[in-house]
């Protein structure tokens, strides 16, 4: 069942199941690439396979290319450990509909944190009206714990 739709981009979101675990893998996998201050990869792919186990995961799939991007939400908190998209379906609305179908599932803005380093992203959840709350961690760790809209 689609939660949310993009008619002209293609893509509609729903929630993830165990046989969309490859391809997210991927996806996040070929982002980490471009975060090379991030600690062992293997470990960051174990941090994630605890995230879709332990809490609520919803993917962006489009008809033709499978899943395009994907989002990890523990509800409790409102928080987001992770939120990917597939570097090809960038600026098509795909990270910001996981966001909005997250936030809408909770029913209050969201957190995230966004690596101190990752200038790009701290720049574009700022135009989408999110605001810096604290830092938090430390040394290559350091990241902007951010609250959406």
């Amino acid at each position: 069942m689609s939660l949310y739709s993009h008619p002209g981009a293609g893509w509609s979101i729903r929630h993830w199941r165990r046989d969309d675990y490859p391809q997210i893998e991927v996806i996040f996998r070929e982002c980490l690439a471009a975060f090379p201050w991030r600690g062992s990869v293997r470990d960051e792919v174990l941090r994630l396979r605890q995230a879709l186990s332990a809490n609520i995961a919803f993917v962006a799939e489009e008809k033709n290319a499978g899943v395009v991007g994907f989002l990890t939400l523990e509800q409790g908190k409102a928080y987001v450990p992770h939120v990917f998209v597939d570097g090809d379906w960038r600026f098509c609305g795909v990270g910001s509909g996981l966001l909005q179908v997250a936030r809408n599932f909770v029913g209050r803005p969201l957190q995230l944190d966004v690596d101190i380093q990752n200038a790009a992203a701290i720049e574009a959840y700022t135009a989408l009206g999110w605001r810096e709350r604290a830092k938090v961690g430390r040394g290559s760790r350091e990241q902007v714990r951010l609250v959406g809209p």
